[in-house]
């Protein structure tokens, strides 16, 4: 005890703070196992996963050299883990909003909060099989070849912390192919209270994904520019027969578009202006029941117009110019989990192995940019004349205090003896044989 506390005098308010989000983590799982994921978290948020080039082995070693097969511990424990990991986001989740002060963004009258969803391809540099590089497909430039992929997407709730945009991880899946990957992410997304604007790319607003869209949870996603939609059948001619189902043809992404636009504005910004147009109650041949708001963005610092469209009706054009951008935090998460938590080519041998590294990686990624936005600006050497609050700057920072991170995290987990077996008989009806 005496030990703990003189590391919480001798170190930086920022180190206990992620100290206690990781004893918050591993608070709640088996005493053989929190030890050696606390090791696992801190190797993450301190950048040493991703300088051992995806080694776990060579990221956790420093902090196990004193125990015997210590790294070969540490894997065994991502793998029993492995049901763990779901409820790792929900505990990360809960404490950024328990110990940091997060202002979730809303828009509309209804107070939609946002949530942004994307996916991501992450390489895979082992496998059982010594041909995985005719089954990949993903392309690693460290390899030199095709390699095993798996496609992995994220669910993040995007709020405001001192007035930094953040995206906290609510849900992540790697099961599967893409398909398989947004069909989960978009039922976890179902499963939350209150009213939510999902944001999504291209590839995810496809007309399947608008017409399941309800109205708690709208979609607002980017469109193809080659997007075929119609107008609102006009009034009726009085002749006999059924009514008309659709309107007009309109292309929102083309260069000439068939019919004006119902709300156009212009904005000129500092060196640069754009041309906002906006289409009410269009929809799809194939769904005419889902109306569509489609907003065109010709920005003058690009060359292709941004086409984006929404079921959330109630939005002002304002408001739903303003709403697809807030979608960035979900890329820079990915962004954060490659740099700094090794999730872009994972070393691991197995299935199980895969979906721990990925999910811990990214679990860190979002309490490393939560805190990092809640935090003074850290300056990562004297060439650095204006530092801003970034996760890549913390996790930097807190390498150099690798050691005392890890005695603050593991001061509630203990690790477990392990008696030495004399009589090998006892193992041998054993379920589990490859137990640490």
């Amino acid at each position: 005890m005496n030990k703990i506390r003189e590391l919480r005098k001798s170190t930086p308010s920022v180190v206990y703070l992620v100290s206690a989000s990781i004893g918050s983590l591993v608070a709640g799982l088996p005493a053989g196992t929190s030890y050696f994921v606390a090791v696992v978290l801190v190797a993450i948020m301190c950048g040493r996963l991703t300088q051992s080039r995806g080694s776990l082995a060579r990221a956790v070693y420093p902090f196990v050299l004193h125990l015997k097969w210590g790294w070969h511990r540490a894997e065994r424990a991502l793998n029993r883990s492995l049901s763990s990991i779901d409820s790792l986001v929900e505990e990360s989740y809960a404490w950024t909003l328990e110990n940091l002060p997060v202002e979730p963004l809303s828009l509309g009258e209804n107070k939609r909060q946002l949530l942004a969803l994307d996916t991501t391809a992450i390489a895979r540099l082992r496998a059982e099989s010594k041909r995985v590089g005719l089954l990949g497909k993903g392309y690693c430039h460290q390899a030199g070849k095709a390699v095993k992929a798996h496609i992995g997407g994220a669910l993040v709730h995007v709020c405001l912390i001192r007035s930094v945009r953040v995206g906290l991880l609510r849900a992540f899946s790697i099961e599967g192919n893409e398909d398989e990957v947004l069909t989960r992410l978009f039922s976890e997304a179902e499963k939350l209270e209150g009213n939510y604007l999902i944001l999504a790319d291209a590839k995810i607003g496809t007309k399947e994904r608008f017409a399941k869209a309800t109205k708690e949870k709208a979609l607002a996603a980017r469109l193809r520019t080659n997007a075929k939609l119609r107008r609102e059948p006009g009034p009726r001619s009085g002749k006999a027969g059924r009514p008309p189902i659709h309107g007009a043809v309109i292309h929102p992404g083309y260069k000439e578009v068939e019919e004006a636009a119902d709300e156009e504005y212009y904005y000129e910004m500092e060196g640069y202006n754009a041309r906002v147009r906006c289409w009410h109650n269009l929809h799809y041949d194939e769904y005419p029941e889902v109306k569509l708001e489609v907003l065109r963005v010709e920005d003058s610092r690009y060359k292709e117009p941004l086409l984006v469209g929404t079921t959330a009706s109630e939005l002002k054009t304002e408001e739903f110019y303003e709403a697809y951008p807030q979608r960035w935090p979900v890329e820079t998460l990915f962004y954060v989990g490659q740099a700094q938590g090794g999730t872009e080519e994972v070393k691991a041998w197995s299935e199980k192995g895969v979906r721990s590294r990925v999910g811990l990686g990214l679990i860190s990624a979002s309490l490393l940019k939560a805190i990092a936005a809640n935090e003074e600006a850290i300056a990562i050497g004297p060439w650095d004349k204006e530092p801003k609050r970034t996760a890549g700057r913390l996790s930097n920072f807190l390498n150099t205090f690798g050691d005392s991170l890890l005695e603050l995290s593991v001061e509630k987990a203990r690790l477990r003896n392990y008696r030495k077996i004399e009589n090998t008989k006892e193992t041998s009806n054993s379920e589990d044989l490859l137990a640490a």
